[in-house]
């Protein structure tokens, strides 16, 4: 008798939650939601990161004789100066070509991350939006303290040594090493992130992990936000392109 009446409690609870539920239709959000394809201010984020084995010296560990840290990874932004717009001195000692403009020795340019419309058949709106993001060609890494210290000596085997910021005694909390650009950690800033996702197009590489951006890169946005019946999603064709620019 008990396991009937509990399988009445459940099937009347299952009539319940459907009659409930018939009859409801998502709200469909207004047109300026779901036609949302853009960018936000500064267009897209550049990050690196690193891993760092046995480079690290925890200097309070093991009772005070301190240890290495087998394994960290240390990950910084470094495109905000671009993001808003900078000025940019070539100090290179060559011509400096920025999306088509000649910057000569010692002259200098405003730049800023900038989106580029070309026309391009195979688009949904038969426009391809070129993203043009830059970022130093040098990055600063730093330990969360000054218990934790790079340690120079432990990059002598290392193909590419870094530069120590304010070293005491071969250590130090920061170091600066090139940029790879093999191995960027590339974002858009969505206007609307909760109405879009990102889809890689043509093999490039996925968004938001350690990629190759040395040649441009293509994404479709897709808007997937509620719309009228019979409304295709809308999409939009990007392409990103990273320069490097040394400061």
């Amino acid at each position: 008798m008990k396991i009937k009446y509990i399988t009445a409690i459940t099937l009347t609870c299952l009539i319940m939650i459907t009659g409930c539920t018939q009859g409801l239709v998502s709200d469909e959000v207004p047109e300026s939601v779901y036609t949302e394809l853009g960018l936000g201010s500064g267009l897209g984020k550049i990050r690196v990161r690193e891993l760092f084995e046995n480079k690290v010296w925890q200097v309070n560990h093991n009772n005070g004789q301190g240890q290495w840290l087998d394994k960290v990874i240390y990950m910084t932004q470094i495109s905000q100066g671009y993001e808003g717009g900078r000025d940019y001195t070539n100090n290179t000692g060559s011509d400096v070509t920025i999306m088509g403009t000649v910057v000569k020795p010692g002259e200098k340019m405003y730049v800023i991350n900038t989106l580029e419309e070309v026309s391009d058949a195979s688009a949904p709106d038969g426009k391809k939006y070129i993203v043009h993001m830059f970022s130093p060609t040098t990055v600063q890494y730093s330990t969360p303290n000054k218990g934790h210290l790079f340690v120079q000596s432990a990059f002598d085997k290392e193909s590419v040594k870094p530069q120590m910021v304010n070293p005491v005694d071969g250590r130090s909390q920061s170091i600066i090493l090139p940029v790879r650009q093999e191995a960027l950690v590339v974002e858009f800033i969505l206007a609307n992130p909760s109405a879009c996702r990102v889809e890689p197009v043509g093999g490039s590489p996925a968004l938001g992990t350690p990629s190759d951006f040395t040649k441009p890169q293509q994404y479709m946005v897709i808007n997937y936000a509620n719309r009228p019946p019979g409304v295709p999603e809308y999409k939009r064709l990007y392409e990103i392109r990273v320069q490097l620019l040394k400061e």
